[in-house]
């Protein structure tokens, strides 16, 4: 897809919020089904699963709950997974920070095939979080705790990587989120150092942005990141309780921090709880819109944009309002920029 000559960004909504506690606890990422559907990871101690979601959100909470996946250690079990994504025959991709692994399902949730052995060393893992596919579909692995990028085919052969610990431009120090984009450049959530870094297919710096704090364009441990078919990336700025957006450049240009109303369910359950309804009257219902926490983000081919709202129990969507402008429409860079006051 090629990136259009300029935006102009009318603004950024809020959607819906989907899901609520009991039913979507601990939520770090989500992936998008067909026909509506919405894959919430689920991670907690002592749970991990996936639960099948409605992007019309559900009108009432049943015992009727779909999903897959369990605790454990076994084949198809996870204990403390970080990322799911689809490929195009509808697989999903699990990986798992407590196993070293990742772990591939079919389209209903069963096992199929798993890859990954804990250690240092060539084509070895040591706690894998950000997982993407590039364009050739093969598997990108933010390789945690060995501070690397490693590549694989599907089925677990190796491929290449780069990266070593360090605080130097194109260092890392325990990566987590990972995105491909359609030119094969590799964006990467620097979690200890505070900023995100940008490759080339080869393992070649491009840029990095962001430095420790809680300014503009600042992070305290980014966790997921996401770019999306403009070319803006998203990053959750998992210790700032905010999701931060920029430019295809790395120019800071908009923060999300939480605009959740109660979903669907989560009213018609409140419906039922006379205590519940006294005791949330009585608290600062401003603080309940926030984002708590988030581990992750995802932008879908519509532009709308998915936060997982870890410790609310909840997924915040947004979606970007714009207009694609030409090059009649958007000027070239200024490069004296003047500032006339009369």
């Amino acid at each position: 897809m090629t990136r259009p000559h300029g935006i102009l960004r009318a603004g950024y909504p809020h959607l819906t919020t989907l899901g609520m506690r009991r039913v979507t606890n601990f939520p770090a990422d989500v992936a998008l089904g067909d026909n509506g559907d919405v894959f919430v990871l689920l991670r907690s101690e002592g749970v991990a699963t996936i639960r099948i979601w409605s992007i019309d959100d559900m009108e009432a909470l049943t015992d009727d709950l779909k999903g897959f996946g369990s605790y454990g250690s076994d084949d198809g079990q996870f204990i403390w997974p970080v990322n799911i994504i689809r490929d195009d025959s509808g697989k999903f991709f699990i990986s798992d920070e407590a196993t070293h692994r990742i772990t591939c399902l079919d389209r209903n949730g069963e096992f199929l095939w798993k890859f990954g052995i804990e250690g240092s060393g060539t084509g070895e893992i040591n706690s894998p979080s950000g997982i993407a596919f590039d364009s050739d579909s093969n598997l990108v692995v933010a390789d945690t705790k060995n501070h690397r990028i490693q590549k694989f085919t599907k089925n677990g052969e190796y491929l290449g990587g780069f990266g070593e610990y360090g605080s130097e431009p194109g260092q890392l120090n325990m990566p987590w989120g990972i995105h491909v984009d359609e030119n094969n450049d590799i964006y990467v959530s620097d979690w200890g150092n505070h900023r995100f870094q940008v490759y080339s297919r080869d393992g070649e710096l491009k840029f990095t942005v962001g430095e420790a704090g809680s300014g503009d364009g600042q992070f305290n441990r980014p966790t997921g990141i996401a770019v999306d078919n403009h070319g803006d990336i998203y990053v959750s700025d998992w210790g700032n309780n905010r999701v931060l957006m920029f430019n295809q450049f790395g120019d800071y240009i908009w923060s999300f921090r939480g605009d959740a109303v109660l979903s669907k369910v989560a009213r018609n359950y409140m419906l039922t709880n006379a205590v519940s309804n006294r005791l949330r009257e009585a608290g600062k219902l401003e603080s309940e819109k926030y984002l708590r926490r988030p581990r992750s983000v995802r932008v879908d081919s519509e532009f709308r944009l998915w936060i997982p709202d870890y410790e609310s129990y909840r997924v915040q969507v947004y979606k970007k309002d714009y207009i694609e402008l030409d090059e009649t429409q958007f000027a070239a860079p200024m490069r004296n920029p003047t500032l006339e006051v009369t």
